[in-house]
């Protein structure tokens, strides 16, 4: 993608805010990260629960909870004053599904039956425009119907009546019901090929604010064991290739939902339990697909994030054991239940480039932050003043001598309409500030107030901002003044 060579003039900065020396935030605690719904008795999301009321466990140890951003329901945006755009005019959460129909892994007296399912709930979808849907052929290949991203990355929205045509899209594989798996397919083979599938439609949904959920129709999870080590019986920690899937699904931040149509041995079962545990994810047998989906509408409405700092040493490359639990009677918890403890620090600056760059592409604003915005002329001409309000709830921050302390990246970017006409690249700033100060703030938002550049074919400008450590997106897109 070409940036955009227009200079900021960096002019009016809150002082609270500093460039970083560094993109690496080294100040900042590497974090357990996992999405949190709570229900009801009746199954209902519950909105109001408090940090104090959690508790979470790491193999058995404690660990404090760092920050709880509640859901998006339970604290609506304030009405925008006049001259102000707000980046979240709605309290509900962006919810982005796709859908994995796996015919590499169902059994073969069970093809028929899933095919006949999904074929018949497709079409009964409330809404899809939301929805993608993905197929894994019998020579596991994957084969995007209604993808998230074409080829080269771009982000493509998913045709709003694309579920009234489902059967044209599936019927081309209907010929495949029957047939074997292609000969020579290993089963490390197999492992791979599935495994390389679910991270790719993890990495396409990661592209999207919001809470990501992946559907996997599948009769099993399969895995090949590592004959280098000794097998303690637990199949997470001597497989090969679960671990790198754990690290990925996480860094995409997407729940994967096994779903199966198929009577099942304890022991497949068990695995499927295993692998939504990974990503705070929950296995649906015999639901129809429809149903499936709007569950997981109703869940995304009630998610909270919660992150807990672990200690130096609990960064081992070895899987962990996580409890979250909520001392509220007569509520569920449904949360990750194992993380693989890999030391990812490096990688933050390539998943806050990439999650930027992914959003430069969507229409739609991120409401992950708070943000409110304005523009205004400049001091000169093809200049503007551009005031952005970020919510500080929305951002993580650690104690640092009564301090908030934080690191957030931010980037504008310029339409003629639809069009991309350019991008800054993304700039790190350390934000330290008075807690009290801080927390005072939540009334009017931080101010970030700059003067840019504005090319002359603008229409509208986006201004973009990623939190390190809740890895949360906010962006707001003004229209560009009328010139004086």
């Amino acid at each position: 993608m070409k940036r955009s060579e227009t200079a900021l003039l960096f002019a009016f900065l809150l002082p609270a805010f500093s460039a970083a020396q560094s993109q690496s935030p080294a100040s900042l605690p590497q974090l357990v990260r996992t999405r949190v719904v709570v229900t009801d008795a009746k199954g209902a999301p519950v909105l109001d629960v408090k940090a104090q009321e959690f508790r979470i466990t790491d193999q058995n140890k404690t660990l404090p909870l760092s920050f709880l951003h509640p859901p998006f329901a339970s604290h609506p945006a304030p009405a925008a004053a006049p001259g102000w755009v707000l980046s979240r005019a709605s309290k509900e959460s962006p919810h982005t599904v796709a859908v994995l129909f796996d015919l590499f892994n169902l059994m073969q007296n069970n093809r028929l039956d899933s095919f006949q399912r999904v074929e018949a709930a497709l079409p009964r979808l409330a809404s899809s425009n939301h929805v993608y849907l993905y197929l894994l052929n019998l020579d596991g290949t994957l084969e995007p119907l209604v993808a998230a991203q074409d080829e080269k990355g771009n982000i493509l929205a998913a045709p709003g009546d694309w579920h009234k045509n489902a059967s044209q899209l599936l019927q081309k594989y209907a010929k495949n019901l029957g047939r074997t798996r292609p000969a020579g397919i290993l089963q490390e083979d197999v492992v791979k090929k599935t495994y390389v599938a679910l991270e790719a439609v993890a990495r396409h949904l990661g592209a999207f604010p919001g809470v990501r959920d992946l559907v996997w129709i599948t009769d099993g999870v399969p895995n090949v064991f590592d004959t280098r080590q000794q097998c303690s019986g637990d199949w997470m920690e001597c497989a090969l290739y679960v671990p790198h899937l754990a690290v990925t699904l996480d860094n995409a931040g997407v729940a994967v939902h096994p779903l199966s149509y198929g009577i099942l041995r304890p022991d497949v079962t068990l695995a499927m339990e295993d692998v939504a545990g990974l990503t705070a994810g929950k296995t649906f047998y015999r639901e129809d697909l429809d149903s499936v989906i709007a569950q997981l509408g109703q869940a995304a409405a009630g998610s909270y994030l919660l992150l807990a700092a672990a200690p130096a040493d609990n960064w081992d490359s070895k899987f962990h054991r996580l409890r979250v639990q909520c001392e509220r009677r007569g509520v569920k918890v449904l949360a990750r239940q194992r993380y693989y403890a890999y030391p990812s620090q490096g990688q933050v600056p390539a998943l806050e480039f990439a999650a930027m760059s992914a959003l430069l592409k969507i229409p739609a604003d991120a409401p992950e932050v708070d943000l409110r915005g304005s523009i205004a002329p400049g001091s000169k001409p093809g200049t503007a003043m551009v005031r952005i309000r970020i919510d500080p709830m929305d951002l993580f921050t650690i104690e640092d001598a009564g301090h908030a302390a934080g690191q957030v990246s931010v980037m504008y970017a310029q339409y003629d309409g639809q069009n991309l006409l350019g991008s800054t690249q993304p700039m790190t700033f350390n934000m330290r500030m008075p807690r009290q100060q801080f927390s005072d703030a939540a009334k009017d938002g931080l101010p970030f107030d700059q003067e840019i550049a504005v090319d002359p074919r603008a229409k509208s400008v986006r201004f973009l901002l990623y939190d390190r450590g809740s890895r949360f997106l906010g962006s707001v897109t003004l229209p560009v003044p009328a010139a004086k």
